[in-house]
């Protein structure tokens, strides 16, 4: 009696991972607090913090693509929530190569601020028209496409170009970011599900995602809370102040607590008269562990108004 062979085939889309740079930081969270648990289906959800916008400040999702055909890439849907109405959504990138020169490749992205993109506060979806003209690309290689780097087509397009119909997908991104000025807080990136296939979103094998910072500067009264909406563990502070003041005041760190204010507590407090301080680093780790509702409150009058800044840096417990 022959025993029947079973092949069991690679994935088409890979293990999704956290990637950000310069002012922007990802962070996997457990979609414990209201709003967050409404969606997805792991129950985690990948925070992007875009930051400072500069240019080039970003927090992704990279979805790793088993070569898939261009042609073949036909549907995407995903939702995110977002603190603030921003000028930019999350968007998708698509990046794509020649699979027999891996010299030649582009990356094909969708334009964040396009019409029908959603970028309110709250939750947003979309569903990816292929029709609609959203995608520029750029890359190497491309000479023999129809199509002008920059200018703005439809993915359908691409699908007919004559040279990108021949090339295959390596990996699909969603960032959050790249915006030249202005202030992008937190989105929660909660579904994604790629031609019909839903992208499970969870801690990665690879390690990203597991240390989140947030950056403060003011030149004024300083009031920043940190309020990652996951069970975290606060790492360490730091503070830099541009000159040496005169007045006598403190700078305090305190838990405000989602169990109510009876347990509410003060983390850390230091004089920066008394100590001088223009400099300040401060590490805290294992036992400076909270839950996903509290929040850390950051307080120091500055009332000479010296330049600050000010930097959380903690770890998503898991």
């Amino acid at each position: 009696m022959s025993v029947p062979t079973r092949r069991i085939l690679d994935p088409i889309f890979g293990e999704p991972s956290l990637a950000a740079a310069n002012n922007g930081c990802a962070n996997w969270v457990r979609g414990a607090v209201s709003p967050l648990d409404q969606k997805g289906s792991t129950g985690w959800l990948a925070n992007l913090y875009g930051g400072v916008q500069t240019g080039d400040d970003w927090a992704r999702v990279n979805i790793p693509v088993s070569e898939v055909d261009v042609t073949e890439f036909k549907s995407a849907l995903w939702t995110y929530y977002m603190t603030n109405a921003e000028t930019m959504g999350v968007n998708m990138v698509i990046w794509v190569h020649d699979p027999n020169d891996n010299d030649k490749r582009a990356e094909i992205t969708q334009l964040a601020n396009v019409s029908g993109l959603e970028k309110a506060s709250g939750w947003n979806a979309h569903e990816l028209d292929i029709t609609t003209d959203q995608f520029f690309f750029y890359g190497e290689g491309t000479t023999g496409t129809g199509l002008t780097a920059g200018t703005l087509y439809g993915w359908d397009d691409f699908q007919a170009d004559v040279l990108f119909k021949t090339w295959t997908i390596y990996r699909i991104s969603f960032e959050y970011g790249w915006e030249a000025s202005g202030t992008f807080e937190d989105a929660w990136v909660a579904d994604i599900k790629l031609n019909g296939q839903a992208i499970l979103l969870k801690p990665d094998s690879g390690g990203s995602g597991r240390i989140g910072k947030r950056h403060y500067t003011v030149a004024d009264t300083a009031a920043y809370t940190l309020a990652p909406k996951t069970p975290f563990r606060l790492l360490s502070i730091d503070l830099e102040i541009d000159i040496v003041g005169t007045t006598s005041e403190s700078l305090t760190i305190t838990k405000d607590a989602i169990a109510g204010s009876a347990y509410d507590t003060l983390i850390y407090t230091i004089n920066t008269l008394t100590y001088s301080v223009t400099s300040l680093f401060v590490t805290f780790g294992e036992g400076y562990d909270f839950e996903a509702g509290d929040e850390l409150d950051m307080a120091w009058g500055n009332t000479e108004d010296r330049t600050i800044g000010f930097t959380w840096t903690y770890q998503t417990v898991f």
